[in-house]
């Protein structure tokens, strides 16, 4: 990860929303008939465990955390949440609906080159993309990180990742443990319409359950850290699950190919109570801190640019859900929650008096540094919701109101300002900074109904309206989904959806002519099938098409947009005055294969074939920094024992876009400088990477032992990143400092490459 091109990143917001094809708050399409529960997922079936179709609106509910079993003593009430947890199979068959992605922990833990990180596992589902091998960046259809909603047990959490900077949902790992997840449901495009709106995806995390009510716990350590989880039921009516996870690289050493080494500390708290028949309450609480010095070496002709960085940054979610059954017919949830996150980042340039020739000298002096960078943001969100389901002559209601305070207070400082690589002027632009400290409310509703036509077609139809007082701004999106099931395998689903989403808070408030912007628009239309669907056997596809409206723009570079905005590795942080006025579209088309033999063989496949196509101010249609046309993904898994399981994993994709640098400009200056002409206008190499993981299993002293080997990047293909500008070193000692006589017009000598071979292993004790 280079943690000075992540602040680039993190404003690039692309206007990406799939087509609405709804599962969220579909109780009523479950209501007719009680379903079989599943044989078990295969693959990221999508297929919760343990489901069965409610017959009234008490049962039909789950709750937030998606444990279905009521408390002892309770057997009146199931916890309530709106989206049923149904046999995904049956669901399709019955309506026509498509269903969410739905994985879950011991897929994820048994899978190779996810880093027992359920965001990476969610890299090989069909529309999604990553940034590199180092984040676990979710980059659905095209959209950015900033696109994704989390919620984690019915609580929307801003950012659930370590390692992220202000404005985006992307970082280097999860803050969540893995072991303390029992299933993840990812929806692309417009979703249920009682959360909040994103252009790209919610993820919805539900905590693991302690279904025995006995003491369960694990430690766990692996690449990602040691950590683990204790769980263990309070009385008769409750439970109390704790986890924590730290990170260990940095014990080990001081540099993973970033000029540093990322440190990192999480912890999750749950609480769920039963006082009654009636009611339940749960409580959730997550933190995170994580840190990272990224310090070049002065004498190093490797280095992109000489500036050091310090990233410090915390993280924390705290709420409660309180759900009350009515009647048979009717309940409400009350949520409450209080989100905060934070960023403290330093740059200083640095100063090597001595000329880098002289190597051994230069090593042993001293240098000096000057600050060019200061950042200090700060987001708290308390926020409050309502929410009422209730069910009338065969048809599903809910409806709900949200309301939160969005306090920012961000101090940013450049004291020398910066050499823009997009301009062709040497001096030094923008010095100063600003400082904002406010407070804006939010507010937002919904009303959604789902019912039959028949016994064949299902209709969803409903609409979300939002307010922002930061912007003025009032958004209204409406929804509608129609299904028809053709036959016992084979079903059909049409979708349409007006989603909107404002430009990140702090490129608002950077300029002042910045809080005039828009919000971002798409109008959606997707067409999707079952083609195939039998109990070892899925074959779907789904196809889509999107306009956007109103994307940020540069004011001062007609090309450039923050949905398009060229990806400057090792840069200083740059931001731009903008304005409301650019376009774009996405189509494509995703298929997913998944297939199962008994429990022993497990395959999952899934490629997708897009294109995302955007223009700034000038007019001209670009490709989009994710715009990867083809992307195939392979999963495979095979129990050889009772104890042994091997899982290989497979990804390809197109080559990634890039903005060349102008060489004659770059060469002339001695610093990079990028075409503007030809933004995204040629691409790398595709990309390859097979993952392999072998996991064995040992029964020790009434717990369970598992160990896994394996190798990412198991072939070590240089896989292509990016292109990098060598100005650090003096041109007549090293000579390939910039493009030498070798060079291909138009690109720089030096290659970023992505992650190498890298051996994995781990341990987890279960008890």
């Amino acid at each position: 990860m280079h943690t000075k091109c992540a602040r680039w990143r993190k404003v690039q917001v692309a206007l990406l929303c799939v087509s609405w094809v709804l599962f969220a708050n579909c109780e009523g399409i479950a209501m007719q008939a009680s379903l079989e529960s599943p044989q078990g997922p295969s693959i990221g079936s999508g297929a919760p465990p343990d489901a069965a179709a409610p017959a009234k609106a008490s049962d039909a509910a789950a709750p937030p955390h998606g444990r279905p079993d009521p408390a002892p003593g309770n057997p009146a009430i199931r916890p309530v949440q709106t989206t049923v947890e149904v046999n995904a199979g049956e669901q399709t068959l019955r309506t026509g609906l498509a269903v969410p992605h739905y994985i879950t922990q011991a897929e994820v833990l048994s899978s190779a080159g996810t880093w027992q990180d359920f965001t990476r596992y969610l890299q090989v589902l069909p529309g999604v993309v990553w940034n590199s091998d180092m984040s676990n960046d979710l980059l659905v259809r095209g959209g950015q990180p900033s696109e994704n909603l989390y919620v984690v047990d019915g609580i929307e959490v801003p950012n659930i990742n370590h390692i992220s900077v202000e404005g985006t949902t992307g970082g280097f790992t999860s803050m969540i443990d893995t072991a303390a997840v029992g299933n993840v449901e990812m929806k692309a495009g417009v979703y249920d319409a009682r959360f909040s709106s994103r252009l790209s995806s919610l993820i919805d995390i539900h905590t693991r359950e302690n279904r025995g009510r006995a003491r369960d716990g694990e430690i766990d350590l692996g690449i990602a850290g040691v950590g683990g989880f204790v769980e263990r039921p309070l009385g008769a009516n409750g439970n109390l699950m704790l986890s924590g996870h730290r990170s260990v690289l940095n014990l080990f050493t001081n540099d993973i190919g970033l000029n540093g080494v990322p440190i990192y500390t999480n912890g999750l708290a749950r609480l769920d109570w039963a006082p009654g028949g009636k009611d339940r309450l749960s409580v959730l609480s997550l933190t995170g801190a994580d840190s990272i010095a990224v310090t070049p070496a002065p004498c190093d002709g490797a280095v992109t640019l000489p500036v050091q960085t310090q990233y410090g940054g915390f993280r924390s979610t705290d709420g409660f859900s309180w759900q009350h059954v009515h009647s048979p017919a009717v309940v409400s949830t009350l949520t409450a929650s209080y989100s905060t996150q934070s960023q403290d980042i330093g740059q200083q340039l640095q100063h090597q008096t001595e000329d880098l020739i002289n190597l051994p000298i230069c090593y042993t002096l001293p240098y000096q540094t000057t600050r060019v960078y200061q950042e200090q943001t700060r987001d708290s969100t308390p926020s409050l919701a309502y929410g009422l389901q209730f069910d009338r002559g065969g048809w599903f209601f809910s409806a709900g109101a949200t309301g939160r305070v969005a306090v920012m207070n961000y101090s940013i400082d450049q004291p020398l300002g910066h050499q823009s690589p997009f301009s062709a002027d040497p001096a030094w632009v923008d010095a100063g900074g600003f400082d904002r400290d406010i407070a804006m409310g939010q507010s937002g509703a919904y009303a959604e109904a789902t019912g039959h036509l028949g016994s064949r077609w299902t209709i969803i139809a409903g609409a979300r309206e939002e307010t922002f007082a930061l912007s003025r701004a009032h958004l209204f999106e409406p929804r509608a989904s129609v299904a028809f099931r053709l036959s016992e395998r084979h079903s059909i689903n049409a979708s349409y959806g007006r989603s909107s989403q404002m430009a990140p808070s702090v490129n608002i408030l950077s300029y002042a002519q910045n809080a005039a912007l828009l919000p971002i628009h798409v109008s959606q239309f997707s067409l999707g099938a079952d083609l195939w669907r039998t109990d070892r056997l899925t074959l779907s596809a789904e196809a889509y098409d999107k306009r956007y409206a109103d994307e940020p723009v540069s004011t001062e570079y007609p090309s450039l947009m923050l949905a398009n905005m060229v990806d400057m590795l090792g840069q200083q942080f740059i931001w731009l005055p903008l304005k409301t006025g650019g376009r774009g579209r996405a189509d494509g088309l995703e298929l997913m294969l998944r297939a199962h033999l008994a429990s022993r063989y497990q395959f999952l496949g899934s490629a997708t074939y897009s294109r995302t196509m955007y223009a700034a101010s000038d007019g001209v249609m670009r490709p989009g920094n994710y715009d990867f046309p083809l992307v195939m993904n392979g999963l495979a898994s095979a129990r050889l024992s009772r104890s042994v399981q091997i899982s290989v994993r497979d990804t390809y994709a197109s080559g990634r876009p890039y903005t060349p640098f102008d060489v004659n400009l770059s060469e002339q200056q001695f610093r990079g400088i990028y075409d503007l002409s030809r933004v995204n206008a040629q691409r790398g190499p595709a990309y390859n990477r097979l993952d392999i993981d072998l996991n064995r299993s040992f029964r020790i002293r009434g717990g369970l032992l598992n160990v896994n080997l394996g190798a990412e990047n198991a072939l070590d293909r240089a896989n292509f990143m990016g292109y990098v500008w060598m100005g650090n070193c003096p041109v007549a000692y090293w000579g390939d400092c910039g493009p030498s006589a070798r060079a291909v017009p138009g690109l720089p000598e030096t290659t970023v490459i992505q992650m190498p071979i890298f051996p994995s292993a781990g341990l987890r004790y279960s008890f």
